[in-house]
């Protein structure tokens, strides 16, 4: 008899670990993975014609925000690491704020849409392979987690004692993935979920839409970083006088987002 998912954790949990011990002994060993730089993006001139962003040639030996392109659990090994002969540190211990959006075990595969003026044209991922990602998992929720367990226990690792973490899931696996972030991070370290609503045509014709995504908000320890801004509330339907609260992350920036996906 196949043991269930609840079952299924407690090995999940304990197979990501070792996944993760042997991740960091690579990061310490003369073999270690490193990134490697494609191309710098230059700033762009504003309608005054002048740059806006850094005012002096690139210098290879000195820090830049970075676009990195890769597998991200190859990629925080890399972090993990650093990299003196760029002038990357190990970024072990000095993230403030992680955020991420992981696929959503929806069981479901997501293609590109090429929109030129006037047309619109669906790409065939069969013909020329331009889809966005495949979120469909051999063993269902379980690959899944097995999947996004050593990745969330890396961002910890990457993490100041004072940082935060926010994950954004659905109701897919949501229940599953905050448990893994209770065991990961520790249950009094979940510090709040924010509910994101949005509107829109539903195909769901037998129960109440499903009309809101879940982003968990941990910290590291009970150092953690938080600071609030007060919005008024702007709703067209009535106006009370409420507000409501919009976080200011850690590092000092609002979060802003796109219309989430629909998954149904």
């Amino acid at each position: 008899m196949s043991m269930s998912l609840i079952e299924e954790l407690p090995r999940i949990v304990a197979d990501s670990k070792k996944e993760v011990e042997r991740i960091l002994e690579r990061a310490s060993s003369p073999n270690r993975l490193l990134l490697q730089t494609n191309e710098y993006v230059l700033p762009s001139k504003d309608k005054s014609g002048l740059y806006r962003g850094r005012p002096t040639p690139l210098n290879e030996s000195e820090w830049h925000n970075r676009l990195i392109y890769g597998d991200n659990l190859l990629v925080m090994q890399a972090l993990l690491t650093g990299d003196p002969s760029t002038g990357m540190p190990s970024m072990r211990g000095k993230i403030d704020l992680v955020y991420i959006d992981p696929p959503f075990d929806s069981k479901a595969d997501y293609r590109t849409k090429v929109r030129l003026p006037g047309i619109e044209v669906e790409q065939n991922p069969a013909v020329i392979e331009q889809f966005a990602y495949s979120d469909t998992w051999v063993d269902g929720t379980a690959s899944y987690l097995r999947m996004l367990t050593p990745r969330l226990m890396l961002i910890r690792e990457l993490m100041v004692d004072s940082g935060s973490v926010y994950v954004h899931a659905d109701w897919h696996a949501g229940q599953y993935v905050r448990i893994m972030l209770d065991e990961i991070f520790g249950k009094a370290n979940f510090r709040n979920e924010i509910i994101w609503c949005y509107t829109g045509p539903s195909p769901i014709k037998n129960a109440f839409p499903r009309k809101h995504d879940n982003i968990y908000f941990y910290s590291k320890s009970d150092a953690a970083v938080f600071s609030g801004d007060f919005i008024p509330h702007k709703s067209g339907i009535h106006n009370t006088g409420a507000g409501f609260w919009e976080p200011r992350l850690s590092n000092g920036r609002n979060q802003e987002h796109g219309k989430p996906r629909e998954n149904g």
